[in-house]
This record gives structure tokens, C-alpha cells and sequence, in this order.
């Protein structure tokens, strides 16, 4: 069995940034999916035995996710990051009134496959669905562990191969070329063997998935371009993508296939979670043998 490797390649991550920093007004309005898919991804530290003194927050966009993290570990300092600066500054604006018991509040901008902190300056690092944005994920993991301190926790989430299955097949009915300009999301299995590549321990990942319906195809649309997701953000897509031709196009294609009872269109989005603790490096299993790791000296008497 191959397994295939986490790449975003095709990101451009210019884009990103700009599609993302036009969309901080507009991106509460839209983001439904996203505050469930962050309140699950909350969850999962109830069942976690972590007290973290500092947490960093990647790809924090408003902020609802920080401020989750806020309610929960109220002593902690907070670090919120977003490769935009109108995000960040949208997160710092809503933070409420610090409490004299609560942990300071910092932000910072910039890119999440080249954090700027020194390596274990964390208890806690997560990110709530903001690696399928970043061109190399794995780039991204890697730092993640690096700014891990020992006995720290990565928890993240993103969003899974079946998103969007149902716009990527109606494109590709219109247009074969059409499919690339949605993105690859990685399956669990990939998703897991790149968290292994990973310095850690006790590594678990689940996924959910989720049924929206729309009144219209341009109403799926206008809710990705008001959440950020812009098809300008996807290297080689042609232009005018989601012109008014291919609209009519996707809108006939996508409603023959896709459309309920109720004349309302669907579209799945698939949510995947993993969290990993902090393993010493250089004690890796290779090549089948267990490295014995041996405090001072080591001294054998031959037979």
C-alpha cells in the first residue's frame, strides 16, 4: 500500500494572504462550519490531563478559537498567529476585558512553515482548519513540534479528502481541467503518516463529516469567497473561474446531481483532527532496532 505524503504545492500563498485579509470582515458571517468544526476540535482536550502555561494559536483568523482556548485555560498566555495581519488585529480587537487572574494575550503575523518563536516556547500549540491553506503542511507540522516544549500537547484540525466532493465532481463534468482548481485535501491515512514523521508519541486522529445544503450554487460560492477560500489562492486556475458562464454551467451540472427534495443543493465537507504529545528526539525506531537510551557512563566487562 502507498501512502502519499501531505502536499499543498499548488497553494500560492500571496494569494492567501490577501484573499484571507479581504474576508476578515466578512468571515464570522460565513463561518458556521468553522466555529462547529473549532468547538469539537475544544473537545477533544476534555479528555487530555494538560495545564498549559503558554499557548500558540495558528491561524487564529477572528479569533473564535482563541477565545475558546481563553474560557478554558484562563491563567495560560495565549499567542495568536494568522499569516494575516487584518486577521490578527480582527482577534485582538475581540478579545474581552483581561481579568488580573487571566494570562496575557500576544499576536503576531506571519508564516506558519517558518514560525517566528524559538523552539519549545509552548505547552499547547493547535490550529483550528488552517493547514489546508499552508503550500507545505508538513513544513508546518514540522515547526509545530519544534516550538513544542517537553510534556506539550499538538492538537489541530483540517479538512479531509471528501470536501467538497460534490463541487470538484460538477466541475470535472464541465471542464476535466476544472477539478484541479478545487482543492486536494488529504485522506486520514495521509494525514496520519505525516504526524509519524514527527518526533512524537501516542498520535491519534478521527474525522467528521458534515452535510450543508444551499439554496444555490452561488450561494455555496459566495460563501467560500466570504470565508477566504479563493479559487485565486490555487496556483495555475484560470481565470474567471467562477465567471458568470461557469456559474450557469456548475449551477445546471451541480443541481441535476446534488439538489434535495426541499430544491436545496448539498455539499459535504469532511473535518479531520489529530493530536500528538511531545516525544524526546533521537530515540526513533529504525530499521526495526529500539535505541536504549543510558545515563552516564556505560562500562562492560568483556567475557
Amino acid at each position: 500500500m502507498v501512502v502519499k505524503t501531505v502536499k499543498n504545492s499548488h497553494i500560492h500563498a500571496g494569494q492567501v494572504k490577501r484573499a484571507f485579509s479581504s474576508a476578515s470582515d466578512s468571515y464570522d458571517e460565513h463561518a458556521v462550519l468553522q466555529r462547529e468544526i473549532g468547538d469539537r476540535l475544544i473537545g477533544h482536550l476534555n479528555f487530555t490531563k494538560i495545564d498549559p502555561k503558554r499557548i500558540l494559536d495558528i491561524g487564529c483568523g477572528t479569533g473564535y478559537f482563541t477565545r475558546l482556548l481563553r474560557g478554558k485555560f484562563k491563567k495560560a498566555d495565549i499567542t495568536a498567529f494568522d499569516l494575516s495581519e487584518s486577521m490578527v488585529a480582527t482577534t485582538r480587537k475581540s478579545h474581552a476585558h483581561r481579568m488580573p487572574w487571566h494570562g496575557s494575550h500576544h499576536h503576531a503575523s506571519g508564516n506558519a512553515a517558518s514560525l517566528p518563536f524559538k523552539s519549545a516556547s509552548f505547552d499547547l500549540v493547535t490550529s483550528n482548519l488552517a493547514m489546508q491553506w499552508v503550500p507545505e503542511p508538513e513544513l508546518m507540522l514540522a515547526e509545530m513540534r519544534r516550538v513544542l516544549a517537553p510534556g506539550g500537547l499538538i492538537l489541530f484540525s483540517t479538512f479531509g479528502r471528501r470536501t467538497l466532493s460534490e463541487l470538484r465532481q460538477s466541475l470535472a463534468e464541465i471542464d476535466p481541467g476544472n477539478a484541479g482548481h478545487v482543492l486536494p485535501f488529504p485522506d486520514v491515512m495521509s494525514l496520519g503518516d505525516a504526524i509519524m514523521k514527527l518526533s512524537v508519541e501516542t498520535p491519534v486522529t478521527d474525522a467528521d463529516l458534515f452535510t450543508l445544503t444551499y439554496p444555490d450554487t452561488i450561494s455555496l460560492v459566495r460563501e467560500l469567497k466570504g470565508l477566504g477560500a479563493s479559487a485565486a489562492a490555487i496556483r495555475g486556475r484560470k481565470s474567471g473561474l467562477y465567471g458568470r458562464a461557469l456559474i450557469r454551467k456548475l449551477e445546471k451540472q451541480y443541481s441535476e446531481r446534488y439538489r434535495d427534495e426541499n430544491g436545496r443543493i448539498r455539499a459535504t465537507f469532511e473535518a479531520l483532527y489529530a493530536q500528538a504529545w511531545y516525544k524526546e528526539e533521537g530515540y526513533e525506531h529504525r530499521d526495526g532496532m529500539i535505541p536504549i537510551k543510558v545515563e552516564g557512563d556505560l562500562k562492560i566487562n568483556g567475557i
